[in-house]
């Protein structure tokens, strides 16, 4: 009994609490609807007048209409060219005076005599309206006022008819179409959520674009024919809102809630009814504010409950707190202990792991670099194939030039023996310009960036390639502005460009046309150099991966697919890009573009 006590104790007092909670929140939420209420009727009324003087401002116009002399002649004179085109010019003024959506006549049967769009697609000229109620009742009672989608044009609007007397009789009709969506925009740009509904409660005017010629119920069978009759929204389904009503706490005030748009869960519905043609509006007040604080004022009596029930609790908890913190620094300072030798164990394990990633990156480093230069000294000596025979032919010259420089000493015949000299230091020098060009290549070179000419480069690599050109029978040609300025490194862009035409001659080497281009330029401070091939080009599929390393689509043993990703790094250092394509002669091809010396200078500044 006596340990069922603290229990009993606990639960009586947390009901009370619950009461409390309940009692506060009841008041509370009571109060804010009430208010809420009381600012969305005074919102209501404001938003009433500006509906109502939006109307008045039209409201004169088809009174200016008919008693106009223009409109006097044409119903005088039907069949005036003159008429007609004068009345339709002073309906154009007016409208365009006025901000009205459309003014127009009618004749006593309903068919429109003039308009302010007779020179504009939808003209209503021409067009019978006697099946709108605005027509038959400016005929029958003297005014007519009506808010439809215009069978003509699809826009909807609000006309506002009177009959045209003429001899004291009724002739026909003066018509004005006003334009009331700009009130939607205002309403949105408010952010409030309001609505217009006419005497069918079929919502023509909302905040909320969906729900306009949506209904809050079911029409009645009747109303429905009525407005399917008169067109009154056109091809509009009329379908019903979603929309719940109910009530929320004492008031039994009316809260609508809504499935669908960006109204929100919960809004206070307060209507007013308005003068024109039997409409209504309504207003949806937003109730988040009042929801939230009565929430609030919830917890706040919640927990002015829960401090009570904490204070009674206090010095019980400090005594057992303290028991507790003992007991939790003990745990802790054991954990702590287990865990900084399980931290010191993993910190000696991952230093170890990083000495071997670095050891590993070295010797990585260090084989990229070999299959680099391998490849590098494959291209040279897919160049060296041609050189060869080029070589040859000097050196034989060499020797039928010795043969007979010994013959001329012989005979003594010093100035052909000169002659000989010079046209082997020729000789010997073209063959030196060669072995030069190969040993540039050959070479690793790590110097800095320096400002080149990337058309001495492009030159260099084509002339050391010109005898695999004319082996294979390949057209070679370029055209390359000079100079193409740019912040480099001499060997390796030369190496960019033996891969690339190396690469384009073995694209175009079993080819039935051979052709290999080089376009060089300044375009946009940036130095471009396109290398267009006649081979069978790119797939899709093999484009994707071509500057992947080791991703080559050679036969087995004719490269280790290091050409291009050794390319795209290179340029990547050089904070150059390459791209591939298509080309116009039908193969693949490469764009390189490369900061130009004036480009960088632009670029810093």
């Amino acid at each position: 009994m006596r340990s069922a006590r603290p229990l009993i104790l606990l639960a009586t007092a947390l009901l009370a609490i619950v009461g409390a909670m309940l009692f506060v929140r009841e008041n509370v939420l009571d109060y804010g609807l009430r208010a809420t209420a009381t600012q969305a009727e005074e919102r209501l009324k404001l938003i009433g007048a500006t509906f109502s003087t939006r109307i008045e401002r039209f409201r004169y116009l088809p009174e200016v209409i008919a008693r106009s002399r223009e409109i006097e002649d044409l119903f005088r004179n039907p069949a005036s060219p003159e008429a007609s085109l004068a009345s339709n010019r002073l309906l154009t003024r007016i409208n365009a005076a006025s901000g009205a959506l459309a003014l127009f006549v009618t004749d006593a049967k309903g068919r429109t005599l003039a308009a302010s769009n007779y020179d504009q697609p939808g003209s209503f000229i021409g067009y019978n309206y006697r099946f709108r109620p605005y027509f038959r009742d400016a005929i029958q009672s003297g005014f007519g006022s009506y808010y439809a989608v215009g069978v003509t044009t699809g826009e909807p609007g609000y006309f506002l008819a009177v009959p045209i007397r003429l001899d004291g009789r009724d002739v026909g009709a003066a018509i004005v179409k006003i334009d009331l969506l700009p009130l939607e925009q205002q309403w949105r740009d408010a952010g409030e959520l309001v609505a217009v509904e006419d005497k069918e409660g079929v919502i023509f005017l909302s905040s909320e674009p969906q729900w306009r010629y949506r209904s809050k119920q079911p029409l009645a069978p009747e109303g429905l024919a009525r407005i399917r009759d008169e067109q009154r929204y056109g091809p509009a389904d009329l379908a019903v809102l979603a929309l719940g009503r109910s009530t929320i706490g004492w008031s039994g005030l009316p809260v609508a809630s809504f499935a669908e748009g960006d109204a929100g869960p919960h809004r206070l519905m307060v209507d007013m009814p308005f003068a024109e043609s039997g409409w209504t509006l309504l207003y949806f007040a937003d109730l988040s504010f009042v929801l939230a604080q009565a929430n609030i004022a919830t917890i706040a009596a919640g927990l002015a409950g829960l401090l009570v029930l904490a204070a009674l609790k206090i010095a019980h908890q400090k005594r057992q707190a303290r028991k507790i913190e003992l007991r939790a620094r003990n745990e802790l300072e054991r954990r702590v202990a287990e865990r900084t030798k399980e931290l010191r164990q993993s910190n000696l394990k991952l230093e170890t792991e990083i000495v071997e990633r670095q050891r590993a990156q070295e010797q990585l480093d260090l084989t990229r670099d070999s299959l680099t230069q391998a490849e590098r000294l494959a291209a040279i000596g897919q160049a060296f194939a041609g050189l060869a025979h080029e070589i040859n032919q000097p050196l034989a010259a060499l020797r039928t030039y010795l043969a007979s420089t010994r013959m001329l000493l012989a005979r003594q015949d010093t100035n052909a023996v000169h002659s000989n000299i010079d046209v082997m230091g020729e000789v010997i020098g073209r063959v030196s310009h060669l072995t030069d060009q190969l040993k540039r290549l050959a070479r690793r070179d790590d110097a800095d960036f320096a400002e080149i000419d990337f058309a001495s480069s492009i030159d260099r690599i084509a002339e050391l390639l010109k005898f695999r050109f004319a082996d294979l029978g390949i057209s070679f040609s370029s055209e390359i502005d000079r100079p193409l300025l740019i912040l480099g490194n001499n060997a390796q862009l030369d190496q960019v460009m033996l891969n690339l035409l190396g690469n384009a001659i073995d694209a175009v080497r079993d080819r039935s046309v051979r052709v290999i281009r080089i376009d060089g330029s300044i375009e946009g401070g940036a130095c471009v150099v396109r290398v267009h091939d006649s081979g069978p080009g790119l797939d899709e599929k093999t484009g994707g991966r071509l500057f992947e390393p080791f991703h080559t689509t050679k036969a087995a043993g004719e490269g280790l697919g290091l050409g291009l990703a050794t390319v795209h790094r290179i340029l990547s250092n050089h904070h150059g890009e390459i791209t591939a394509g298509r080309s116009p002669l039908g193969g693949a091809l490469f764009t390189i573009r490369l900061s130009s010396v004036d480009g960088a200078a632009a670029a810093a500044e």
